[in-house]
């Protein structure tokens, strides 16, 4: 018994764990192209946010393959497509609704890039989707696919 507990103690020692401290996500609040506001501070339960511009070829692909996924599998899930691209009207990204046949109340713009600045430490990449429930992250993906789908599914 007193040389499993040395041996512990050594390797405790030699290679130490060191403990992973993830900044929680940040606060904030913002209104959709409808008026209508989200406060990421009092919502408790999960809610998932995408990153994207207008002019994204991958972004185009992915919103409407996300809003399916989550409006059929989790219709009570927030799901807010931000845009914080300062070249980005609110009538591009009216006309970008439109043409994914995505309902304009899932979209949001970042006018001064307040928020994407909260979540991008330096270069920004669309589209970027994050799952965030109270005071952690629960994924963090550049685009999707299946196998992130089914990650998604198995956290949210």
């Amino acid at each position: 018994m007193k040389i499993i507990t040395f041996v512990l103690l050594l390797l405790t020692f030699l290679f130490p764990v060191k403990a992973v401290i993830a900044d929680p996500p940040p606060k904030f609040w913002i209104k959709n192209m409808e008026g209508k506001r989200f406060n990421s501070k009092k919502h408790k339960s999960a809610f998932v946010v995408s990153f994207f511009f207008v002019n994204c070829v991958p972004c185009i692909k992915e919103i409407p393959v996300l809003h399916k996924f989550m409006s059929t599998n989790y219709p009570d899930v927030p799901l807010l497509f931000i845009d914080p691209i300062k070249e980005d009207s609110k009538n591009d990204i009216k006309k970008f609704s439109r043409k994914l046949k995505v309902p304009l109340s899932y979209f949001y713009k970042d006018s001064f890039g307040s928020i994407s600045k909260k979540f991008f430490k330096g270069k920004m990449a669309f589209p970027t989707i994050i799952g965030i429930r109270g005071n952690e992250y629960l994924f963090r993906f550049n685009g999707i696919d299946k196998t992130k789908l089914d990650k998604i599914k198995s956290l949210l």
